[in-house]
């Protein structure tokens, strides 16, 4: 992930160089781990192999050293050549009922944003807010959050950005406006990480960890079961990081009109809300609706068929056939030329983890690595829960959220069954630590498009994003020990 600084030249080519070295340590680590070494009894072939496979792409992934959505076809080619599962195999996962709803969700993301209703939407709540700038950079953030549930948390950091850097720009004096700038993108930058957590569609990384838990566990997280954690989790870590976000920054001052008025303009100079936007908004309310009342119609109708897949793909057919009406005569609100922008690059990352997992499990490679892990049998759950949820933080910070869970999960697993704890008291908190990357410019797209605006040096990101880490990893571990046992068990 690059920003666009003055500064990029020199990391663009520290790149190239990892790129470079990553392109052949990938298949170098395949070759060494499933050829070198000698299977044993609890370790075949097979597994050797997978294990080697998991290197090659976790190198590509973190290096970049070819597109990742192109790594993460990998395993539709060595799995079948490895013997570890047939062609079927190695491709179902890559059209998981996960991947559909992420799909759907997409589409309905663009269609919102093909007609600035996100916006209407951000203007209205941050009108509201008052003009003291802490309860601003409060109001910014729970709106950035609210947007990032639904859309892509770096698609909403970009929406909400120019707002918040206007706003900023209309401070009344110099030191002030520096300070007020610094807080706005920080805040906005964390809270679109942060809302991504209250919903299955809000990351990717939370509908891997429902299809794992799904998959292996046999546990079926509804959307609204999510919500149920997710939402809470969100309210709990905005607080922690407005705080973190604003302690010491000079923003105890009075009343600032001017930025509050800069909000006002722009909001009158949206106009009054289209015919467009009108009808957006109604498919997604009755989407939402659906979701939420969904295990209704599955229990007592007897309608299993409505599931959040369904519902979401339905809102997403129904955006391309209901017409936008006068203001956009002869197109739908969704045309296929705008759903292309979906992130398919996501999707197939996701299949091919999956995919990779899968493997992973069937020649009991996820088996053995939960023997080497039972030292850790002894350790308290607060300890072995803290102790994951740190290492996704930090992996996390590297590398892309996606990878780093898809990789982590059979890992997981087994280690819950080595120490004997319920899986879900890690696998819950450590697919919300997966957004929790504050404090490195490329640990998420929202830190990127913060840092590339120039008013946060990387220096004040790491010090308040190491403060909003640590306040994440408290409050994550209490949602795993206590909380997600209790929701999903």
């Amino acid at each position: 992930m690059t920003t666009i600084t003055d500064e990029a030249d020199s990391s663009v080519e520290a790149r190239s160089l990892a790129q470079r070295i990553g392109f052949w340590v990938g298949p170098a680590l395949f070759a060494l781990i499933a050829f070198a070494v000698r299977p044993t009894e609890g370790l075949p072939v097979e597994a050797l192999r997978m294990a080697g496979l998991a290197a090659w792409v976790a190198v590509w992934w973190a290096t970049e050293a070819i597109p990742i959505a192109a790594t993460s076809l990998l395993p539709l080619v060595i799995i079948p050549l490895a013997g570890a599962g047939s062609e079927k195999q190695a491709a179902a996962p890559y059209a998981n009922p996960i991947v559909m709803l992420l799909l759907g969700g997409s589409f309905t993301a663009l269609a919102i944003e093909r007609w600035n209703l996100h916006r209407r939407i951000a203007l209205n709540v941050l009108a509201r807010v008052g003009d003291r700038p802490r309860a601003m950079v409060f109001g910014f953030m729970l709106t950035t959050a609210f947007i990032s549930m639904w859309i892509s948390n770096t698609s909403t950091a970009l929406m909400m950005m120019p707002i918040a850097l206007s706003t900023a720009a209309a401070a009344t004096s110099g030191a002030a406006r520096d300070k007020f700038a610094a807080a706005m993108v920080l805040g906005v930058a964390y809270a679109a990480s942060i809302g991504g957590v209250a919903t299955p569609i809000g990351t990717p990384t939370n509908l891997i960890a429902m299809g794992w838990m799904k998959e292996e566990l046999g546990r079926t997280v509804s959307f609204a079961d999510w919500m149920a954690l997710g939402v809470p989790t969100m309210l709990f870590l905005i607080p922690a990081a407005w705080l973190l976000v604003t302690w010491r920054m000079g923003l105890k001052g009075g009343a600032d009109r001017g930025a509050a008025g800069e909000i006002r303009r722009e909001l009158v100079d949206l106009g009054a809300m289209t015919t467009p936007e009108a009808r957006v908004l109604w498919v997604f309310a009755l989407v939402i609706a659906l979701w939420v009342s969904g295990e209704f119609f599955r229990t007592n109708l007897g309608l299993t068929g409505v599931t959040d897949m369904s519902i979401v793909i339905a809102g997403a057919i129904a955006m391309m056939f209901i017409p936008a009406g006068r203001t956009a005569p002869r197109r739908p609100l969704l045309t296929w030329d705008e759903a292309k922008r979906a992130p398919w690059g996501v999707m197939l990352l996701y299949g091919g983890g999956i995919s990779l997992a899968e493997a992973m499990e069937r020649t009991k490679l996820a088996a053995w690595m939960g023997d080497q892990l039972g030292v850790l049998a002894g350790a308290p759950p607060v300890v072995i829960v803290l102790a994951v949820t740190a290492l996704v933080i930090v992996l996390t910070e590297f590398m892309s959220n996606v990878a780093t869970i898809t990789m982590l999960l059979p890992v997981l697993g087994v280690l819950a069954k080595a120490t004997g704890v319920d899986p879900l008291t890690m696998i819950v908190p450590a697919a919300i630590a997966a957004s929790c990357g504050f404090m490195m410019p490329a640990g998420t797209g929202p830190n990127a498009v913060a840092y590339g605006t120039g008013k946060t040096s990387v220096a004040q990101m790491m010090r308040r994003g190491a403060g909003v880490n640590i306040a994440a990893l408290v409050i994550l571990t209490a949602v795993g020990l206590w909380i997600a046992p209790r929701l999903f068990g």
